[in-house]
């Protein structure tokens, strides 16, 4: 799905896609849950984010800056209407979380962390300063990608684990000092 002027019937289709994603990780989808599941933080987040990144898109962008800092007050996670995120996207535990980022579909994030930004003014094709992240990604807690890396599909980043460097597809990083563990 593109980003160009997403129209709201897109919107509301990434919006579902995460709360399907929701009741996936949860493992129940009845009515009553699905209620539940939309009160909470990590779903909060990321629809305030769909409902910002789509006035970003038009064009509202003051408006999209405030919705996202409505969201940040009411979840304690920050993800600016810049950030672009692929469908069915997880936030288990919203407070902490940042994502400066291009990520790709069925991203997952499990609390106090995310993609950084910061360092550099380099763009790697997400923004300046924004990581690159693919699809299927898993980000433990405390994991923080910093600057413009990219980040292949299927990699899954342990507790704790920091980088400044590229992670190839499928990859395992684990600990601060950023071990690379591939296959074979």
């Amino acid at each position: 799905m593109t980003d160009e002027k997403l129209t709201w019937t897109q919107t509301r289709a990434l919006i579902r896609s995460d709360m399907e994603r929701m009741v996936e990780h949860m493992g129940v989808g009845s009515f009553a849950h699905r209620c539940h599941y939309a009160l909470m933080p990590g779903f909060q987040a990321l629809f305030w984010h769909r409902i910002s990144r789509h006035f970003y898109l038009r064009g509202y962008k003051l408006l999209a800056r405030l919705i996202s800092l409505f969201a940040l007050y009411l979840t304690s996670a920050e993800i600016p209407p810049t950030s672009s995120l692929g469908s069915s996207a997880f936030i288990a535990h919203a407070c902490g979380v940042n994502i400066f980022a291009r990520a790709g579909d069925r991203l997952t994030i499990y609390g106090q962390g995310g993609f950084g930004g910061g360092f550099g003014e380099e763009d790697i094709g997400a923004g300046p300063g924004y990581a690159l992240v693919g699809n299927n990604v898993t980000v433990a807690f405390g994991a923080r990608p910093f600057r413009g890396v990219r980040i292949g599909d299927d990699a899954k980043l342990g507790p704790g684990a920091q980088t400044t460097r590229d992670v190839p597809a499928g990859a395992l990083v684990m600990w601060t000092e950023s071990r690379i563990f591939t296959a074979g």
